[in-house]
């Protein structure tokens, strides 16, 4: 059996490459950025739109300068880090940090933002994320790309647990660029030096790709179809499908 059949050994250039609009579902501020920040700016580079619906104001972990709110920051360091990759300014959800649970809601909070921006392509986090608000906007993210129709694609990206890639997308054009987006977060390198981590998760990224491909981020694209039928992933290209649904219910609470 090929190694090919279990990650990709080359790389891709855009996930999808007709899009007409991208929304990037973030769990935090910093998710967007950190996640799929190089996708991103790809995408806005080849004149794509793309904005951020950020879910939770990320109240409950950050250092902020001195006389502002960690929301007032967090939201500030995301504002700059989408002008940095070229994005439209993010919007801001209303859910509190740790709040966020899978909901008729939330899916159709997320189905209202993607048809107001014409997205037929949806950045999300992958089922393999620890955190569980990253899980909830996960689960969402499946059942919202279902309500938007066949002609619409789920990416799932990594941020704080790897996934089971079937993409992998080559950003060493962009990738100064991300890091710069990164720098923006000084309220969350305050508490942890994540640039550093996701730095590491990029470069590891490129274990399979030629050598003039330094920085890679892991995606899984899938259908509508794809994404509720096997939502991490699990189903090897070619191999029978073993399961009709594969379900992240229930979850941990927040």
């Amino acid at each position: 059996m090929s190694e090919g059949r279990h990650i990709p050994y080359q790389a891709c250039t855009l996930p999808v490459a007709q899009a007409r609009s991208v929304l990037v579902l973030a769990p935090h501020p910093d998710d967007e950025v950190f996640g799929c920040g190089g996708c991103a700016a790809l995408y806005a580079a080849s004149g794509i739109p793309v904005q951020a619906l950020i879910l939770t104001d990320g109240g409950l972990w950050g250092v902020p300068p001195k006389g502002t709110s960690v929301i007032e920051a967090r939201q500030a360091e995301s504002r700059r880090a989408a002008g940095i990759l070229g994005c439209r300014p993010p919007v801001f959800g209303p859910y509190a940090d740790r709040s966020l649970h899978c909901d008729a809601a939330l899916v159709r909070l997320i189905v209202d933002h993607a048809r107001a921006c014409g997205a037929d392509v949806l950045l999300a986090p992958s089922p393999w994320e620890v955190h569980p608000v990253h899980r909830a906007a996960a689960q969402a993210a499946i059942d919202a790309i279902g309500q938007l129709g066949g002609r619409a694609t789920l990416v799932q990206y990594e941020v704080g647990a790897p996934l089971l890639p079937n993409a992998l997308l080559d950003i060493t054009p962009v990738w100064e660029r991300k890091q710069q987006a990164m720098a923006c977060f000084e309220s969350q390198l305050a508490m942890q030096h994540y640039d550093r981590h996701v730095n590491a998760l990029n470069v590891f990224r490129t274990y399979t790709l030629p050598a003039s491909v330094l920085a890679a981020e892991g995606l899984r694209v899938a259908t509508p179809q794809q994404a509720l039928e096997d939502p991490f992933g699990l189903v090897h290209q070619g191999q029978p499908h073993p399961v009709s649904r594969v379900t992240l219910r229930p979850q941990t609470p927040a």
